[in-house]
């Protein structure tokens, strides 16, 4: 094993610290554990490793030590010219990328099935949004990535578009093949920022697809916390290698302002020993995985009221540890979800027909013991004949390219009952959670499949975050000529 690969300077620093049982006159207030609320005793322990920017402990915002090492190693780890710990999310990186290279006023193509700090951050950074529709699976209804021929016909309406921000791979771990995607996109003269938030072991290579930042793009952010053993909040930005210097600069400052200036060495240091962990993964590792990865699948396959989605066979790319099932009782997924928690087994999200599983990178469970549970809270449920399951298909004829309307903050707004918003232009976003993907958004003009779509998942029992839209009515723009 290289011991340059398995080293962590964080841990390490943090550790040391901790040896030598030092009397802390500095914040936090629990006092390195010494001071511990009723009913957090069973977190006394990882107090004292909740520290601050004392002496030795090095600064996230300047990192001169253990952090500065720390975050080359995951630089070298991933090919990338620069990497950075966040602590705030994905959603802190992705604030502060397009924040940090676009300008108010720029136009930049966005992946329309982005998650919602995408939104927050080109309304932050005030610049104008193109929404490019994705891909989406015939057979599931489910959104994937770009089109290339949609993209080019974007790219030739909005010739002076500064950046392209795609999110890669899906939530569901399925996307339309990226690298033609960022090829274009770069040959246009286009700026490509990443959401990869799922796609953090990417590195791994095969039989997992290529991280975009091998593949071109400017700036990639991942999620270390979805899919390496790294504390929830944990993530990773990495710059790639045709940056220049002042835009690098303006990164460092962007994440200053959204990162929190008291950053948690916990995350932090899980940051850096999931690098390691990552950057350690050996093949018996990947080949004991991929065992596991198929038993687990092959039992899912004998349940009759649950169908896996052969992504193998359709051609997408796709990340083997994301299992999608499909429901073939008359239970949503939103309901099989409900049921398997009964079962207490927790799964990542859920769509009117499927619910979503994640693996991870090791085996953490009894597979007999689970799909035994399984079985047993889905017996009671009949199958539901194929010839009676209608098929999830795309009411468009081609994806579509969608000028965001404007500045709405400079528009009047109003509520007006969900079934009358058919035409009128958005004021808030609706986003069903999780995943946290709009499927509204502000300054997007409303159209009656949009309200179908959004009713048909509140019958199905999705969960939206803020008011239900469609009993209590939609925030709408209220424009000149309606006026």
């Amino acid at each position: 094993m290289n011991d340059e690969k398995i080293r962590m300077p964080l841990v390490r620093a943090i550790q040391q610290h901790v040896k030598q049982k030092p009397v802390s006159y500095h914040v936090p207030g629990h006092k390195s554990g010494g001071i511990v609320p009723v009913g957090m005793e069973a977190f006394k322990d990882i107090l004292s490793y909740d520290l601050t920017e004392i002496e030795g402990m090095d600064d996230l915002h300047d990192p001169t030590g253990p952090i500065k090492e720390a975050e080359e190693l995951l630089a070298t780890c991933y090919s990338a010219s620069r990497s950075f710990f966040l602590v705030g999310g994905t959603t802190v990186g992705n604030l502060a990328m397009v924040y940090a290279l676009c300008s108010p006023g720029d136009h930049v193509l966005v992946q329309r099935n982005c998650h919602k700090s995408i939104l927050h951050a080109v309304e932050l950074a005030g610049v104008t949004p193109v929404y490019v529709d994705p891909q989406v699976d015939e057979q599931t209804g489910i959104a994937l990535g770009l089109n290339e021929d949609t993209l080019r016909m974007a790219l030739s309406q909005y010739p002076y578009a500064k950046a392209l921000i795609l999110t890669y791979p899906s939530y569901y771990g399925v996307s339309t093949p990226v690298a033609p995607i960022i090829e274009a996109a770069k040959q246009a003269g286009l700026l490509v920022f990443v959401d990869e938030a799922h796609g953090a072991h990417f590195s791994l290579g095969t039989p997992f697809p290529p991280s975009s930042l091998t593949l071109g793009a400017d700036v990639v952010v991942q999620s270390a916390h979805k899919m390496l053993p790294a504390l929830t909040m944990g993530s990773y930005l990495h710059l790639g290698d045709n940056l220049e210097e002042s835009q690098v600069q303006k990164i460092k400052r962007a994440l200053t302002i959204f990162q929190s200036s008291s950053p948690s060495y916990l995350i932090m240091a899980s940051l850096d020993a999931a690098r390691a962990y990552l950057h350690s993964y050996t093949s018996d590792q990947m080949n004991d995985l991929l065992q596991e990865v198929k038993a687990f699948k092959d039992e899912i396959r004998t349940i009759p009221q649950l169908e896996l989605v052969d992504w193998e066979k359709s051609g997408y790319s796709w990340d083997p540890l994301k299992v999608t099932i499909r429901s073939m009782s008359h239970l949503t997924g939103y309901e099989l979800q409900e049921k398997l928690h009964e079962a207490a087994i927790d799964v990542e999200l859920a769509d009117d027909q499927h619910i979503l599983l994640v693996l991870g990178l090791e085996r953490t469970g009894n597979v007999s013991e689970i799909i035994d549970k399984i079985k047993d809270h889905l017996a009671p449920f009949d199958i539901i004949d194929h010839r009676q399951i209608k098929e999830v298909t795309s009411n468009q004829e081609a994806p579509t390219i969608e000028e965001y309307y404007g500045d709405i903050h400079t528009y009047h707004t109003r509520k007006i009952p969900f079934w009358e918003a058919d035409g009128r232009v958005a004021a808030e976003a609706v986003i069903p959670y999780p995943p946290g993907i709009p499927l509204l958004y502000p300054g997007q003009k409303i159209h009656r499949e949009i309200l179908d779509k959004i009713h048909r998942l509140q019958q199905a029992g999705a969960r939206f975050q803020g008011e239900d839209v469609v009993v209590k009515g939609i925030y709408v723009l209220e424009l000149e000529e309606e006026r």
